[in-house]
């Protein structure tokens, strides 16, 4: 039996407690969640203690760890030199120190997703450890000498740089980029969006759905995630205020990322997917509902001011409570996408959304200034911290199609050429065509874009393609 973490929703002053291999409270651990939670979240706490228990699992189980001194509280060097034995025999990670100092994490194809997550909430643990007193030298996960070159960096004066050139010049200098402190870096890290760009993609989930017994729940749920682009975690935590105060219509109120709780925006779908949540809400869910109400017993108590319906969840689970991400993610997104032959994440329906609504932008705008502008308001409904680089990640993709369909064109426009040429040639008795033997004869009068595509991209295009060692499911934002 190994490491055991539970989480205590209403126990505010010990939200989490983590039990060890023979059963018995681990300080630091059950210290460092509730620390996680006041800075963060439950459920984030709970990320980083579900990528940090392994390690300290295999610290108390594994040989090799013993014979290092398998203890979290060793010196600085014996935990890099675990740590760094950790990602290669558990997480398929190549670690290499630098002439610096500092390790470089390589990932490689077998590589676990957790390693961004693990190296961050196990910088954050000694941190914690060392400001309760518990861990008596320096971070572990801290490389010393960058820290102090981050700490000069900031204190340089800004008039020691030169002024910067007008941006036409062609010569603006980067912008400031801090140095990361952390001993263990990570190679070649960059954020890729999971772009899918097949228009199929909804109802091949719903039809999968379908065939593992989907009810009115969770096809409402599917339904919202791909019309609205919001996180799974943000749908089944509506409440029904957060519809409501919208006027019980095609919008709801909602909580982001990183928002505690707060309504910070705002979630719009399709009139049809309204109309299934209110048949919903007054069929299907009033079974589970322990009062048995229908939509407008709730109005009524809420207009007498005998009901807050911010605790009205708004999916029911059949216990009667509030739906969590890990059901619907476990119980009905997984197998209704293994029902439809496809490998897709839930929070793929974001990425979709995004997709889409680019590609809807660049094909209907009529301007530069009209497709900023739009771009503009996506990133606002969206509600990205780092607006323009999250939309320059789809970017990039967008910029290799546009450039896929002028390839096409040309091509269909070389064949034709190419056709035409041998057929005056023909004319004029120079020989007889011999056009079967010129590869892309054949098939000239194809339109442009059905000539065969490249494997890789199709693969993309109709799965919506998956990173190996993905570093923010998040999330993500």
């Amino acid at each position: 039996m190994g490491y055991r973490v539970i989480t205590r929703k209403h126990n505010k002053r010990q939200p989490v407690l983590v039990f060890d291999f023979e059963g018995r409270l681990h300080f630091p651990l059950t210290i460092f969640g509730a620390e996680a939670v006041k800075r963060s979240s439950t459920s984030t706490a709970r990320v980083y203690l579900n990528a940090i228990v392994p390690f300290f699992s295999w610290l108390e189980g594994d040989p090799s760890a013993s014979r290092v001194g398998g203890r979290w509280d060793n010196t600085p060097q014996n935990i890099q030199q675990l740590v760094g034995d950790y990602l290669i025999e558990c997480l398929r990670c190549k670690v290499k120190e630098h002439r610096a100092g500092f390790r470089l994490v390589s990932l490689t194809d077998s590589t676990r997703s957790t390693v961004r997550v693990f190296l961050s909430a196990l910088k954050l643990f000694y941190q914690v450890m060392r400001t309760q007193g518990r861990y008596e030298w320096a971070n572990p996960l801290v490389d010393g000498p960058a820290a102090i070159l981050t700490q000069l960096e900031d204190r340089l004066p800004e008039v020691a740089l030169p002024p910067r050139m007008p941006q036409i010049s062609g010569v603006v200098l980067p912008r400031k980029r801090r140095l990361s402190d952390s001993y263990f870096k990570i190679v070649g890290e960059s954020w890729v969006p999971q772009v899918i760009d097949d228009p199929e993609f909804p109802g091949r989930v719903q039809s999968g759905g379908k065939l593992v017994g989907w009810h009115l729940r969770e096809q409402c749920i599917a339904r919202i995630l791909f019309e609205s682009g919001c996180r799974v975690s943000e749908v089944v935590g509506l409440s029904l205020a957060d519809w409501v105060d919208r006027g019980l219509l095609q919008e709801a109120q909602a909580f982001s990322k990183g928002s505690h709780g707060r309504r910070v925006k705002f979630i719009r779908f399709s009139a049809s997917t309204a109309k299934l949540l209110r048949r919903y809400f007054d069929t299907e869910r009033r079974q589970f509902d322990r009062e048995h109400y229908v939509l407008d017993d709730y109005l009524r108590e809420a207009h007498e001011n005998r009901r807050n319906l911010y605790e009205v969840p708004l999916f029911l689970s059949r216990s009667g409570t509030q739906v969590t991400t890990k059901a619907f993610r476990e119980g009905y997104w997984n197998p209704a996408c293994r029902a439809a032959g496809i490998d897709a994440d839930v929070h793929q329906a974001r990425h979709w959304y995004v997709t889409q609504a680019i590609r809807g932008i660049y094909e209907t705008s009529r301007s530069d200034a009209d497709i900023n502008r739009r771009l503009r308001e996506l990133i606002e409904y969206m509600g990205w911290k780092s607006g323009w680089e999250t939309l320059q990640a789809y970017e990039h993709y967008f910029n290799s199609q546009r450039h896929s369909d002028i390839q096409d064109q040309l091509h269909h426009k070389m064949d034709s050429m190419l056709n035409t040429a041998l057929a005056a040639s023909s004319a004029c008795g120079l020989g007889e065509s011999h056009s079967q033997d010129i590869p892309g004869a054949a098939e000239a009068d194809q339109p442009p874009g059905k000539a065969e595509m490249d494997p890789d991209l199709e693969y993309l295009l109709t799965l919506g393609g998956r990173r190996g060692a993905e570093a923010a499911k998040s999330s993500m934002e």
